[in-house]
C-alpha cells in the first residue's frame, strides 16, 4: 500500500537506513507540481584546499576579475570548444590554504570547478587531479543577479 509520509518521517527513515558516516541534514515537502530542479538552482559554491603563495593567489584572482573574457578549452570525446569562464565566476577567494569559488551553471554555460581553478591559478594537470573539491551550497540567481539561498 502506498501512502504519503511527512518530511520529518522521511528524514527519520533515511537516517535509520543510511551508513553511519552519512547523515540527513534536512527534509522538506515539495509540491507535486513544481518547477524542474534546473530552473530552481543555477549557482553553486565550491571549496578546496590547496597550497599557494597568498600574494600569487591574490594577483591571479585580481587578473582574472580584471578581464572581460577568460577562455578555457573544454575537450570531450565528441568535441573540443572554448568556454568563456569569466561570466560564470561570481566570486573567487583564497585564504589560509582554502579556495572558494561561486559558479553559475546551466544549459550551454557550465564549467567544472576544478577546470576553472586550474586555469585561473595556472595549475598543472597533476595539481588539478589532486584537488578534492567540495560542493558546499546551491543558490538560485534571479534575473537581477540576486542570489537566493543557500537552497
Amino acid at each position: 500500500m502506498l501512502r504519503r509520509i511527512s518530511a520529518e518521517e522521511t528524514k527519520e527513515l533515511l537516517a535509520k537506513n543510511m551508513p553511519p558516516a552519512l547523515g540527513v541534514l534536512a527534509a522538506s515537502n515539495v509540491p507535486v507540481i513544481s518547477k524542474p530542479v534546473e530552473l530552481l538552482v543555477n549557482v553553486a559554491r565550491y571549496s578546496t584546499e590547496m597550497s599557494l603563495d597568498s600574494e600569487f593567489a591574490a594577483q591571479k584572482i585580481k587578473d582574472f576579475f580584471s578581464t572581460t573574457e577568460f577562455l578555457v578549452e573544454r575537450i570531450t570525446d565528441k568535441s573540443r570548444r572554448s568556454i568563456d569562464v569569466r561570466p560564470l565566476v561570481i566570486d573567487l577567494k583564497y585564504a589560509g590554504g582554502k579556495t572558494g569559488i561561486l559558479l553559475r551553471f546551466g544549459p550551454n554555460r557550465t564549467v567544472k570547478p576544478d577546470m576553472a581553478i586550474q586555469k585561473i591559478f595556472g595549475l598543472t594537470d597533476e595539481q588539478k587531479t589532486a584537488l578534492k573539491i567540495n560542493r558546499d551550497e546551491f543558490y538560485f540567481e534571479t534575473e537581477k543577479k540576486e542570489l537566493i539561498g543557500p537552497i
